[in-house]
């Protein structure tokens, strides 16, 4: 009797999942997400390419500002290669302080190591701004109904932050990478550019986005990479290979026709900062140009 019954029991259970079965259609395994993230459909549109250029607009505090880690940040780590910022820490361990020229590279302990100087941080956010500009420059043509001008003000911001992300690589690491586009397969046989190669390509891109990235006095917004920008960054470039004279014509050009002006004394609200028995700020131009309220009080300032 009792096996009787183990077997009637199984015997529904069998016919309710046959009905089940039989009761449902394909459309019950169909996806029905609340939203698809495709590149093809999203770049090709006006306003993925704005979703785009804010997020690289964003990206440029996260060159320099660590969210997950305030302690270390990756602008003092950027003096070291300058003559801005010396380290002074004398029990660093095994890190990379005693020997700049060997062991100063993206991977010299700074991955097993916990990044602990921000030189990996510098690296991997450099290319992934590159990324994000290269995914405007990528799916620009693709966008319909825009005008030539406003196509290339966006072509333009993007040149600039791609500049930006490789201008500071080159003068960090040397020779690295050049990725002028999305890479859409994996890649294993990336070749070093040489440093001066990159410097002319920046260049020729700067020179396109001066000429068609608006001035800030023509624009609205505050935030969004302007001319002004754009012109700063090709003097460092021209600079840098030993551009002189068209620097200095440049420089001059900017400082004169652009609402702009050297600061020459003290300006703005006083923020004595620091503690004054033991780090007393005396106060200069340096000081009040990187106060946050005086940076968003005097915007047009230079």
């Amino acid at each position: 009797m009792k096996k009787q019954n183990i077997l009637i029991a199984k015997g529904i259970v069998y016919i309710t999942a046959a009905f089940t079965l039989s009761g449902c259609s394909e459309n019950f395994l169909a996806q029905d997400p609340l939203s698809f993230y495709e590149p093809t459909t999203t770049y090709t549109t006006e306003a993925g390419l704005q979703a785009a250029l804010a997020v690289c607009d964003r990206h440029l505090k996260m060159m320099i500002v660590d969210p997950k880690n305030g302690n270390n940040t990756p602008l003092a780590s950027d003096y070291f290669f300058s003559e801005i910022g010396l380290y002074g820490k004398t029990d660093a361990g095994s890190g990379f302080q005693d020997d700049f020229a060997n062991k100063l590279t993206p991977t010299s302990n700074m991955d097993t190591g916990g990044d602990t100087n921000r030189l990996m941080y510098l690296w991997n956010e450099a290319f992934n701004g590159i990324k994000y500009a290269n995914t405007v420059l990528s799916y620009i043509d693709q966008v319909k109904g825009l005008n030539e001008v406003i196509r290339n003000e966006y072509k333009g911001r993007a040149y600039f932050h791609r500049a930006m992300k490789y201008y500071n690589l080159v003068f960090e690491f040397g020779d690295v990478p050049l990725v002028t586009k999305i890479i859409d397969m994996p890649k294993q046989n990336y070749r070093s550019t040489k440093k001066e190669a990159i410097l002319d390509m920046l260049i020729h891109d700067l020179k396109f986005a001066v000429e068609h990235v608006p001035s800030q006095q023509s624009m609205s917004l505050y935030g969004m990479v302007n001319k002004e920008a754009c012109i700063h960054l090709l003097i460092k470039c021209y600079l840098a290979v030993g551009e002189y004279n068209k620097a200095e014509l440049l420089a001059t050009d900017l400082i004169n026709n652009y609402g702009l002006k050297l600061m020459t004394e003290p300006f703005g609200t006083d923020n004595p900062g620091g503690e004054a028995k033991t780090w007393g700020i005396t106060r200069n131009v340096i000081w009040d140009l990187h106060r946050a309220e005086n940076m968003i009080a005097h915007v047009g300032t230079h």
